[in-house]
């Protein structure tokens, strides 16, 4: 069963939005940014599945979160602060992984 559609209790939930909004922090995102990704049902699993994607990519998470900014210039010539669809490059990216 994936994260993603797995039942989760009230604790759980709180535990997964929380995790999901340190990592876009570490990521450098932006609050607008951050809230566009972070705010819609199955979003914060995604993002928790992308960071672990990473992290069985790259043993060191430095490495692992400045992946994403590489990621982001090849793929759309842009930093993902400044990318303007947020939840399209989480979507892109996680199909990129899955790869």
């Amino acid at each position: 069963m994936s994260i993603a559609s797995a039942q989760y209790d009230d604790d759980e939930i709180l535990a997964i939005a929380r995790a999901a909004a340190a990592l876009v922090a570490r990521w450098g995102v932006q609050d607008e940014a951050a809230e566009r990704l972070l705010n819609g049902e199955g979003r914060a699993t995604a993002l928790l599945g992308i960071h672990r994607a990473l992290r069985c990519m790259f043993a060191d998470s430095d490495r692992a979160a400045r992946w994403i900014f590489v990621y982001s210039r090849a793929e759309h010539g842009d930093h993902l602060l400044a990318y303007k669809n947020p939840v399209k490059f989480v979507s892109d990216l996680s199909a990129f992984l899955d790869q």
